[in-house]
């Protein structure tokens, strides 16, 4: 699996979550990247293996996640974070105050 950026602090019951999901019903499927970039995960899987109905159930699982991240603050982890504009962070109103404690 390659990462392009650091995956953020407050996504990581997310992204756990995710890769629970990930091994519990598709075990065969490969994590290819994993990235926070542009502000929003973007996970690509090796899926090759599946059949389209597989593949279909796997994708809007992936989507669920994904829609998670845009609302999962990237510093805390609270379900209280937007978008913050052109720096490409979701980030909950408390976390954004306080940028100097955040790695997002």
């Amino acid at each position: 699996m390659t990462e392009h950026a650091p995956m953020p602090n407050g996504w990581f019951d997310l992204v756990t979550d995710l890769r629970l999901a990930l091994m519990r019903d598709y075990p065969d499927v490969a994590v290819t990247a994993m990235t926070a970039d542009r502000g929003w995960l973007h996970v690509r899987v090796d899926d090759s293996t599946l059949d389209p109905a597989a593949r279909l159930r796997l994708d809007r699982i992936l989507q669920g996640f994904v829609t998670q991240s845009l609302t999962t603050c990237m510093c805390c982890g609270s379900h209280n974070g937007r978008d913050r504009g052109e720096r490409k962070q979701i980030t909950c109103d408390i976390c954004d105050e306080m940028k100097e404690t955040c790695n997002a």
